[in-house]
């Protein structure tokens, strides 16, 4: 009904005629999910709660830092390659049960590559604690009544990719956990994970082949939304912060440090001294030796929240179309294991299951580079390449947060070609910038909504706008079809 004028005057109406602009949603926002010192967040406990983090200072904040592991020395065994000699006895460095968390780290690793913010979800803390017990049920969310581990992230909407580095830490039991990464990220379709193979740091063979124990395990569901990558890669000592403080309380230092001046030094000093650790750096070879043997013995770390890193960084400045590829990762001296061309190829090829793994891999004057960007889903020729699926989920969930908007209008013609010309615009500015396969616009995308094109009468009766879009990642004019629902009130 049009307006009453009651008196005379001049009147201004405003009439919008340009379509709703849609907005492209984050992406390279992870969540890290595992074990931290502490989980505070504005003075109340953290636990399974997913907080924002926008550098390492502030995580360490709300989480505190790294566990500092304690180890053992014990008669050399067999296959120890590094044994440390004191007073002529042939000794092992021996880390115990229960001694690493990686969390840490790898939030580290990614604010260090490149990462912008992250979501942190604690499932447990190790303050004060002598051992990190991680347990598979944790990290699920299965222990509690209410939403925690992986469940805990189902309601927060920015997370586009997940992370649960301290799972290798369960073996064979992290195949469950994975399993659950990659259902839930199939079911939000809003997320990717990013996974890292258990014993990720030795090689592969005959007797044990952990990448076909990684393909066997993970299962057959879900792949395209995840990929894992191999091997681990070895960081610096300097990393640890190791000290007398992380041998095992019953070792006495003037039992092993033998050295006459660090039997005099450590006569007339105490632990309390401030300088008591670098002095014996000085004065003890045997000392350095122990120090550089636990920090061997923690070297080899897992790659997820560097790779997590260099996604970030891709997205800022090349794209999510981009391949997070050929890019170099910054903290790691070298990866674990040294992979050639020929062992590459079996990971991208997936062997017999066709489920590809990501190589990193050093080469002389590059540095530590991811040399892979494929999916699990080797074998699915639509969908075996990460920036493919995740370009499509951040297409998938752009249009629909815009469709929202939508849902109150009738579901008719108009509404139809409101819908479909905002989509459109959406869809020739990401071509432009290059997210798109094809020389023209109509070789690149293409969206279809309406009445006998993506809607049956019934549809309309039930309220239902359906959306049809068609993408061309890899060839111009090979389309992807992208089909989004939106319930109109």
């Amino acid at each position: 009904m049009s307006k009453k004028f009651r008196r005379p005057g001049v009147y201004i109406k405003e009439i919008s005629t340009l379509p709703k602009t849609i907005i492209q949603v984050p992406t390279a926002l992870p969540a890290f999910i595992g074990y931290t010192e502490i989980a505070i967040h504005e003075g109340q406990s953290a636990l399974n709660t997913p907080v924002r983090v926008n550098s390492l200072a502030e995580y360490k904040a709300k989480f505190g830092e790294n566990y500092q592991p304690i180890f053992e020395l014990l008669p050399a065994i067999a296959d120890d390659p590094h044994p440390i000699i004191i007073d002529g006895v042939s000794k092992s460095i021996i880390l115990k049960a229960n001694q690493k968390a990686y969390l840490y780290l790898s939030v580290r690793d990614f604010f260090y590559n490149g990462g912008g913010s992250c979501y942190i979800i604690s499932v447990g803390t190790y303050a004060d604690q002598n051992e990190v017990l991680i347990k598979r049920e944790e990290l699920l969310g299965t222990a509690s009544s209410t939403p925690a581990g992986i469940k805990a992230l189902g309601a927060e909407k920015e997370p586009s990719l997940v992370l649960i580095p301290d799972a290798v830490e369960l073996g064979n039991e992290a195949f469950p956990v994975y399993q659950e990464m990659l259902r839930t990220c199939e079911q939000d379709q809003k997320r990717f994970a990013i996974m890292d193979i258990p014993d990720g740091f030795l090689e592969r063979t005959a007797e044990r082949d952990i990448i076909e124990e990684f393909r066997t395990g993970i299962g057959n569901q879900h792949l395209s939304f995840g990929a894992a990558y191999y091997p681990w890669l070895n960081r610096p000592a300097s990393d640890f912060n190791l000290s007398y403080k992380n041998l095992d309380s019953s070792i006495a230092l003037d039992e092993i440090l033998l050295e006459p001046a660090a039997q005099q030094f450590l006569s007339s000093n105490t632990k309390t001294d401030p300088n008591f650790h670098r002095s014996l750096e000085i004065l003890s070879p045997t000392y350095k030796s122990i120090l550089q043997g636990m920090a061997k013995k923690l070297s080899a770390f897992p790659s997820s929240g560097a790779v997590s890193g260099a996604y970030s960084m891709t997205d800022t400045s090349r794209g999510i179309w981009k391949a997070p590829a050929n890019v170099s990762l910054s903290g790691f001296t070298e990866p674990s294991i040294t992979i050639n061309s020929s062992q590459q190829e079996d990971l991208n090829a997936g062997g017999l299951s066709g489920k590809s793994i990501n190589a990193i891999r050093l080469f002389t004057g590059r540095g530590v580079l991811i040399w892979g960007a494929r999916t699990l889903a080797g074998n699915d020729n639509e969908w075996r390449y990460v920036p493919v699926r995740r370009t499509a989920i951040m297409i998938e969930q752009s249009i629909k947060k815009a469709l929202g908007d939508w849902s109150v209008e009738a579901n008719n013609s108009s509404t139809w070609n409101a819908v479909k010309m905002s989509c459109e615009n959406f869809m020739v500015a990401l071509w432009r910038q290059g997210g798109l396969a094809g020389a023209k616009a109509e070789d690149a995308f293409f969206v279809r909504v309406g009445l006998g094109q993506t809607m049956s009468p019934q549809d309309i009766l039930d309220n239902l706008l359906k959306v049809e879009i068609g993408i061309a990642m890899i060839r111009p004019a090979e389309f992807i079809v992208i089909r989004i629902s939106q319930v109109m009130d």
